[in-house]
């Protein structure tokens, strides 16, 4: 992870080689991870960096405030990827990126994760490979653009993480950004379905608002 970390310095102190470099600034009424609520309903605030190459590497980092269901829990959580995309034409899209998911003050949690991404048209298939025992995910999706907006449609299924059946389950999301000028506006509803239980099924909608800067 280190070296990971090292290699995403050299990328941005590197300004003049990038095409593209840009922060967001998000305001969630909750964070939703694969279905799984990771602030039981409460608001969390983040920052995405992310930063693309013109041969075709990217790489990001990103902080949010959530997590903290108790004081047992992590209360943010800080990432990284580092990554190869591939633009075929404008309808078909590649990616291979490595993601390191960290939380400082609850170590034991951290997981990394091989993610292999393709995208047609307006579909979407996404495959995360766990590494060290954590479980793998896929996820499906659909993406329509109107106007200034986009319907999004979404289905994944995750594993059990840590023999913890709450996770274990399929997810389910539809929901809307509206682009306004320099703002996003999105709100969407989700769905998760636990196999081994109905009790830990789960769903609510989320409401988010984020700026995204070019610098």
């Amino acid at each position: 992870m280190n070296l990971l970390i090292k290699v995403f310095f050299v990328f941005f102190f590197s300004l003049s080689i990038f095409t593209e470099r840009e922060i967001e600034f998000s305001l969630n009424s909750d964070s939703i991870w694969r279905g799984l609520t990771q602030n039981n309903g409460n608001p969390t605030l983040g920052m995405d960096l992310n930063i693309s190459l013109s041969n075709g590497l990217i790489s990001g980092l990103w902080i949010e405030s959530c997590c903290s269901e108790s004081s047992s829990y992590p209360n943010r959580e800080v990432g990284f990827f580092l990554g190869y995309q591939k633009i075929i034409n404008n309808n078909l899209n590649f990616l291979l990126s490595y993601t390191g998911t960290n939380y400082p003050n609850s170590k034991s949690d951290n997981y990394d994760e091989l993610e292999f991404n393709f995208s047609f048209f307006d579909f979407e298939i996404s495959y995360f490979k766990g590494l060290d025992n954590f479980p793998d995910y896929y996820e499906l999706s659909y993406n329509y653009d109107f106007l200034n907006n986009t319907l999004g449609l979404s289905y994944g299924s995750f594993d059990p993480y840590k023999n913890d059946n709450f996770s274990n389950g399929k997810n389910y999301s539809v929901g809307i950004d509206s682009f306004q000028e320099d703002f996003t506006l999105s709100f969407f509803y989700y769905y998760f379905n636990a196999r081994s239980s109905s009790t830990y099924d789960d769903d609510g909608f989320v409401f988010s608002i984020s700026r995204k800067t070019s610098f």
